[in-house]
């Protein structure tokens, strides 16, 4: 089965429609079985299940998805909480927040958001100051659009202790057998240190904090995942570790992508193509 993998479509910003009906002919260019999208579909919950639902219908296969921090905003709803949101998105039937996904036979998909700890960001901060999410004049947007019921860390602990709990049931069910790593885990943040901000920007040292743990990368070695995937930075990036394939990504916006204004160009660069076994 030949899956596709792409993240942060931002359809909002990208173009709308366009985006989508590219990235459906990209799929049926590369004979795309089923489509994984990582996270930051928009930054309007309303919209990210609008689109989910015209790529799934227009290209007739299985779209497996997981929220972004962007589909949780409240930008473009400021009386709801990302909570609330966040919920909303398990209308779409491939949302993999519902619980774990089995495709190909034997191949087994557990995904959500996750979140962040900071420990990602320099380490002359304090937890204060990553609190604070804010370095200059710049605020990390989700301090103001992403409003959840308990603190940063917390959230971050929720979201791992649940793929613990799912990778947990599923090596345990499947048991000592060689599908054992026929695992593939989803989030949106970053797994791995290699996929943040390498320059040595003042900025960047401090903003990688809000980008993802280390932690979900422990989980994918510590469970014998095979592809751990991820989106978030707008990056195109692999790492291997062990048999640990690290996976980042994104389609990114428009002003960063290297086929200039046109959609259709980049989605074909940035689309990538898996073949399960």
């Amino acid at each position: 089965m030949k899956i596709g993998i792409l993240s942060d479509i931002h359809v909002d910003l990208n173009g709308g429609l366009t985006v989508v009906d590219a990235l459906v002919d990209a799929m049926r260019r590369h004979a795309v079985e089923a489509m994984l999208i990582a996270g930051d579909v928009s930054s309007d919950y309303r919209l990210t299940l609008e689109t989910l639902k015209r790529l799934q219908d227009r290209s007739a296969v299985p779209v497996l998805f997981v929220p972004g921090n962007h589909d949780i905003w409240n930008e473009s709803h400021p009386d709801i909480t990302a909570w609330q949101a966040y919920k909303a998105l398990e209308h779409f039937p491939g949302n993999l927040t519902g619980g774990a996904r089995t495709i190909a036979g034997d191949w087994t998909i557990i995904g959500d958001l996750g979140w962040y700890d900071y420990r990602f960001g320099g380490s002359g901060y304090s937890r204060e100051d990553f609190d604070r999410m804010q370095f200059g004049e710049r605020i990390w947007q989700d301090r103001i659009k992403a409003i959840w019921d308990r603190d940063t860390l917390t959230m971050h602990r929720t979201f791992h202790n649940k793929l613990d709990r799912q990778l947990a049931q599923t090596t345990a069910d499947r048991g000592p057998s060689s599908s054992y790593r026929k695992i593939i885990l989803v989030t949106h943040v970053l797994p791995r240190k290699e996929f943040t901000v390498q320059r040595p920007d003042p900025e960047w040292i401090y903003l990688n904090a809000f980008l993802g743990s280390p932690d979900y990368g422990e989980l994918a070695l510590r469970y014998g995942v095979r592809y751990s995937i991820c989106g978030h930075v707008h990056y195109r990036k692999q790492v291997t570790v062990k048999n640990t394939r690290f996976i980042c990504n994104c389609l990114g916006y428009a002003d960063e992508w290297a086929s200039g204004p046109d959609p259709a160009a980049e989605i074909e660069r940035a689309l990538l193509t898996l073949d399960l076994d």
